[in-house]
């Protein structure tokens, strides 16, 4: 009689942070589950600009010196073993969820991963394995962005660079909310934003902002980086402006902006609570949030994803699909 071996987890690692000579796919030996995790076979992965600022090591003071380094923070894939403790999920559901990679723990592009049950939820009736993997960093960090600026029906709100990950999920979340949305980004992406639910479209470069006449409630900064004099510009007083990439300096500008101009500073951060995922849940089952899934690539393309990722003029998310 002869015995089928498992496969051993094939995997993309760092053997030390650097470009892309420093990550190869192998194998690795698979993980085990700890207390309140859950053991996934994982069947897609998406790439995020964490991930590679990971693997570049521009994180390095936060996911150590620990080697070799799985890389990746979205999955999405099948329930394969339950670690102690975990009641709500069984052998065979479909979940999907993200991991973090801080102080040397595993990422997310293996075909194993242990994950921890409070970052995973089951994949929405109807959505793919790509779908759901684009979902967690991106589509989270946009809805809770959002919500940190106090975006709801009839609000005016300005997202800065719409056509990425983040950008495409917060316009659409705006637009479900019934806010008032004008989205900046490339002319060659504007009828793809406009497709998305924006209002108003218009470009991302400093002659196209410093041009904006009206005044916002809100400024979703999704590309991270809009100068301080474009925000002070175009956000009324009392407004509130949230970057996906909150920087030192601009954490001491919070109190001068609140006493000279009345706006608010804030970080567009993701968030990962039980009522986040079924907010994100019903938003994507009742058609009204799509991820838009441009550019798939196989396990065995992660280096070239990874190099699109870094690179930029993609729409959506970038996926990797794992066998």
């Amino acid at each position: 009689m002869v015995i089928s071996m498992p496969l051993p987890m094939k995997a993309y690692f760092a053997m030390s942070y650097g470009g892309p000579d420093k990550s190869i796919t192998g194998d690795l030996p698979d993980p085990v589950p700890g207390k309140n995790q859950i053991l996934v076979e994982v069947k897609a992965a998406s790439i995020n600009p964490v991930d590679y600022k990971v693997k570049r090591g521009d994180l390095k003071f936060l996911t150590g010196k620990k080697f070799p380094k799985i890389v990746g923070s979205d999955f999405a894939g099948v329930v394969r073993t339950l670690g102690e403790g975990v009641t709500r999920f069984v052998p065979g559901d479909r979940v999907y969820g993200s991991l973090s990679v801080i102080f040397g723990k595993q990422g997310a592009l293996a075909t194993l991963v242990a994950a921890d049950i409070a970052a995973v939820s089951k994949i929405p009736e109807g959505l793919t394995y790509s779908e759901a993997a684009a979902l967690p960093v991106a589509a989270l960090t946009a809805l809770n962005g959002l919500r940190r600026c106090r975006v709801t029906a009839g609000t005016r709100v300005l997202i800065n660079g719409t056509s990425g990950g983040v950008g495409h999920f917060a316009v659409q979340i705006a637009r479900a909310w019934r806010a008032d949305v004008t989205a900046t980004c490339s002319p060659k992406n504007a009828e793809f934003v406009a497709r998305l639910g924006a209002a108003r479209v218009i470009g991302y470069d400093h002659a196209s902002i410093a041009g904006i006449t009206e005044k916002f409630d809100a400024l979703l900064d999704a590309y991270g980086s809009m100068p301080m004099g474009h925000i002070t510009k175009v956000l009324n007083r009392g407004g509130v402006y949230a970057s996906t990439l909150p920087s030192p300096v601009r954490l001491l500008l919070y109190l001068p902006m609140r006493l000279i101009y009345g706006i608010t500073l804030t970080s567009a951060n993701m968030r990962a609570l039980p009522s986040d995922f079924d907010e994100l849940e019903a938003l994507v089952s009742d058609g009204r949030v799509t991820p838009v899934i441009e550019c798939p690539f196989n396990f065995d393309s992660v280096r070239s994803a990874f190099a699109l990722a870094e690179s930029g003029g993609f729409r959506g998310k970038i996926v990797v699909n794992i066998p």
